[in-house]
């Protein structure tokens, strides 16, 4: 295995789509401070929505600040321990991974859904428009979820969420995760990867049950 990894996941262009949420360690385990919520796209690329770099680096992460989408060169630059298995290990970066077969329809509108946040990011806001917030509109976008998440708009709850509705079609692992470019492309949304882990760990038993009361879609754009 070129990565590694003691397992490979159903990526590149494996008729699979999958949500992760940084930081969860089990099916039934929040992640800490609400971890992060972050995708993976049927060629293996990763992508998810951020405060943008230079908001963060001057200190500006909390509300209505500049976003951006992040590609595989962009998490190497600022986030290395979310995409290299190496770094994911010496940083005790562990990840929870929900696996979901999608037809080739569902695989395209996500995809699409991407490209349309890349390009129109907005700002970022810690509710209502955050990285759970924008992999939910690819999520809905695919016919995978509604656009509304159960209760506070969290990582942890769009994964309840898309595991109560997908439970024949989908699967979750834990564990080091990690990203490797077959090949450069000029999309990093199209980029093929391979996609392993490490330290991955059985889970059994049904996870809680998401919350009733709902949130408001905070302003988020129309696909």
């Amino acid at each position: 295995m070129p990565l590694g990894a003691s397992m490979m996941l159903p990526f590149p262009n494996q008729d699979h789509i999958a949500l992760v949420v940084r930081g969860k360690t089990s099916r039934n385990a929040a992640p800490p401070g609400n971890g992060h919520a972050d995708v993976i796209l049927p060629s293996g690329a990763p992508a998810g929505f951020f405060v943008h770099p230079r908001e963060e680096a001057g200190g500006t992460t909390a509300t209505n600040v500049p976003g951006c989408v992040y590609g595989y060169s962009t998490y190497s630059s600022y986030r290395p321990y979310y995409v290299n298995l190496a770094d994911a290990h010496a940083g005790s970066t562990i990840s929870g991974v929900l696996m979901i077969r999608a037809t080739s329809r569902e695989q395209n509108r996500f995809e699409q859904a991407w490209q349309y946040l890349r390009s129109r990011p907005g700002n970022f806001s810690i509710v209502g428009f955050n990285c759970a917030s924008h992999a939910a509109i690819a999520f809905s976008h695919a016919g995978l979820a509604g656009l509304e998440i159960p209760g506070v708009d969290t990582p942890d709850n769009l994964f309840h969420a898309l595991r109560a509705r997908h439970a024949s079609r989908c699967r979750d692992e834990y564990g080091y995760l990690g990203f490797l470019p077959r090949e450069s492309a000029m999309d990093e949304m199209m980029l093929t990867c391979e996609v392993g882990m490490d330290g991955t760990r059985p889970v059994t038993g049904p996870g809680p049950a998401p919350p009733r009361r709902g949130m408001g879609h905070g302003g988020r754009p129309g696909l």
